[in-house]
Formats: structure tokens, sequence, C-alpha cells
């Protein structure tokens, strides 16, 4: 009696494992863990530099107000609004004489186009290279005021370092088309337009380290065009700004190196 009792559940024991082997071989495949996986959004907006103020007005907007001044700076006098932002004074399609330009002699320009190597002083933040211009230790200091763009390149404060520790980076640096005689700024960006895509453009930080760019694109945008001081998603970035055309620097022209 008791080996037919255990021979019974033995049985029932059986048969309740194969039904689980059948229904567990009837479920659809689990995929492969080998497949792309689509990566999630990672919250980032792609035009605009998280730590960046919005601006004010469009007047004081960062392109319009990295603009060619309208007169030669004055050490004696602040550039600058007590705000910090610069003041700048709108410009149409006037003739050169009603702004009293320093368009530049031909000497001028047959030196801006031999090789200009430059000395960094103390508040440089960066130096910039591009050989293409003949551009070489061009000085880089962190600011938005007129005076400072009136002495030499500048990155906008806000905007990315080429150190920065982010999953994207737009360094933005702007300068003079022609700035003003007897300045590190005078024709340091005039060339800017012969970049056209595939030059070297290269930075290097205060600790020596080298940051080395090739140019991808060039555009012209509206003075009040914000964005591009902005990250692009998934792009190491740096951006170079002058105005155009001349002489009326109503726009701004852009050309964009990416991290190589």
């Amino acid at each position: 009696m008791f080996l037919a009792f255990a021979f019974a559940i033995v049985v029932a024991v059986a048969a309740y494992l194969d039904r689980s082997i059948e229904s567990a071989a009837a479920k659809p495949e689990v995929k492969s863990a080998t497949e792309p996986l689509v990566r999630s959004d990672p919250g980032v907006d792609p035009w605009v530099e998280k730590d960046i103020p919005p601006p004010r007005s469009r007047a004081t907007s960062v392109p319009a107000r990295l603009s060619e001044s309208t007169k030669p700076p004055d050490p004696g006098s602040p550039s600058e609004s007590g705000s910090g932002t610069v003041q700048v004074q709108s410009r149409q399609s006037l003739p050169v004489d009603d702004y009293d330009y320093p368009l530049p002699t031909d000497s001028q320009l047959r030196a801006a186009n031999q090789p200009r190597r430059y000395n960094l002083p103390a508040g440089a933040i960066m130096s910039l290279t591009i050989n293409a211009l003949g551009l070489r230790n061009v000085p880089v200091i962190s600011s938005d005021s007129t005076r400072a763009l009136d002495q030499e390149v500048i990155h906008l404060p806000g905007t990315s370092y080429p150190w920065s520790d982010s999953p994207e980076r737009n360094v933005y640096l702007a300068g003079h088309r022609l700035g003003w005689p007897g300045t590190g700024s005078h024709l340091v960006f005039y060339r800017l337009n012969e970049l056209r895509g595939g030059e070297k453009v290269t930075l290097r930080g205060p600790q020596g380290g080298r940051y080395h760019y090739r140019v991808i694109e060039r555009f012209v945008v509206e003075a009040e065009d914000d964005w591009v001081t902005g990250r692009v998603r998934g792009r190491d970035l740096l951006t170079l700004q002058t105005c155009t055309p001349i002489p009326t620097f109503e726009k701004r022209l852009i050309v964009r190196a990416e991290r190589i």
C-alpha cells in the first residue's frame, strides 16, 4: 500500500515537470544582449548652453554685442555698461566715411597675409593658432567687453572650454574683422572668410595642453542669432565669430570646427 502511494506521487511530479518544460519552450525567445541599444535622450538642449543666461533683449544678444566698435577705444573711459553688457549702436548700411572707419592700408593688408606670432599676456586663458591664416599663438581672454575685444580675441564667458567636463562642448571665440591699428585686435580675423573646410585649428590651454580641431563649415547669421553660442548634442565644437560684410558689419560670419 505504501509503495503504491509513493509511486503515484512520483508519477504526478513527473507529469508536472513535463508541463513546465513545455510551457517554457512555448515562450518567445529573449532578445540577444548583443543587439544595438537605443540611447535614451540625455536631456540636454541641443541649441542652448545650459550655463548661459537668456539675453535681456535682442539689442544686447551675444553676437550683436560682439560687433565692430564705432570709434577707437578711449583708454580713459569705460566701454561697458553697469550690467556688464556692451552698448552697441545700431549699424545700418551707411557709407564708411559716416563712421570714419580706419580701413586697412595696403601695407597693413600685406602684413595680415604674412605669419603673425603673438605674445601671451598674463590674463590670457588660452591661445589660438590657425596656420592656414598665419595666426600663431593669438591670446584669448575670457570677457564679453568691447575693451577686451579691442585688444585680442575673446572667449565668451559661460560657453565651453576645451577642457570642460561635459558630454558636448562649444568653445566660442570672437575677434575683430578690422580692429584698430596698434592693438592685438587689428585684422586678427580679417581673413576668417578664407576658411572653407579641412583647415586645422589649435587651442593651447594654460597648462600647455593642446586641443586640435578641423574646420567643418562656414556660414553667416544675423546679429541676434544667439543659438550659435550653444552646444550641439553629441558634438565637440569650436566656433569662431567675426563681423561681416565690410564695411557695414551688420551680420556675423561663423566658422565651425570639430575636435579631432
